[in-house]
C-alpha cells in the first residue's frame, strides 16, 4: 500500500513540474527512498533531491533554468541550476553575492575549493548573517565546473535548523552530484 502512495506522489510532482512547460531536468528514482535523481542533459549531470519538499519549482530567470525546492513555508529553499558560458566568480555573484546588502553582521565562513565523496573539485561558497526578520540565517553553495558551464546547488536556510535531515540533505546533493 505504501508504494502505491509514493508512486502516485511521484507521478503527481512529474505531472506538475512537466506541464509547467519549463522543466529543464527530470526525475529519476534514487536507491534510497527518500530522494530522486534530477538530471539535465546540458551539461550532462545528476543531482540527488529530496523528495519530501513542500514545494518544486522549475522557473526560468533571463533564459536561465532553475529547479527550486522549499520547506517551512519557503524559509528554506535548495536550488540547482546551471549557467552556460561562465565562470565560478560570476555565477558566486548571482547565487550568494546578491544578498549581501540585506545582511546584517555578514560572515563569509568558506570561500574555497573542496573535493566531494565521489572525488569531484568544486568551489565552496557558504555566508551567515542576520536578514531584516532578525533570523540569522545562511547560505551554503557549491559550483561544478565543465567545459564553461557552471551547475550550482544552493540553500538558503535559517542556521538554527541546518541539522538533521536538511543537513544530511545538503550534503548528500553536495557529495552524490556527478556527471554524466
Amino acid at each position: 500500500m505504501r508504494s502505491w502512495k509514493i508512486v502516485i506522489g511521484l507521478a503527481v510532482v512529474l505531472v506538475t513540474i512537466a506541464s509547467s512547460g519549463v522543466a529543464a531536468g527530470e526525475f529519476y528514482l534514487h536507491e534510497h527512498k527518500e530522494y530522486w535523481w534530477y538530471y539535465v542533459d546540458n551539461p550532462g549531470f545528476y543531482a540527488v533531491v529530496p523528495n519530501n519538499a513542500d514545494v518544486y519549482h522549475a522557473k526560468t530567470v533571463f533564459g536561465y533554468e532553475f529547479l527550486e525546492m522549499s520547506w517551512n513555508d519557503g524559509s528554506i529553499v535548495m536550488e540547482i541550476g546551471v549557467i552556460p558560458n561562465s565562470n565560478v566568480n560570476n555565477v558566486v555573484s548571482l547565487v550568494a553575492k546578491r544578498w549581501s546588502p540585506f545582511l546584517k553582521d555578514e560572515l563569509v565562513f568558506a570561500n574555497r575549493e573542496i573535493t566531494t565523496s565521489n572525488g569531484l573539485k568544486t568551489h565552496f561558497y557558504a555566508v551567515e548573517g542576520v536578514g531584516p526578520d532578525g533570523v540569522k540565517s545562511m547560505l551554503r553553495s557549491v559550483y561544478f565546473n565543465r567545459n564553461g558551464s557552471i551547475v550550482f546547488l544552493a540553500m538558503y536556510i535559517p542556521s538554527a535548523k541546518y541539522e538533521g535531515t536538511m543537513q544530511t540533505n545538503w550534503i548528500k546533493a553536495v557529495n552524490e552530484f556527478e556527471w554524466e
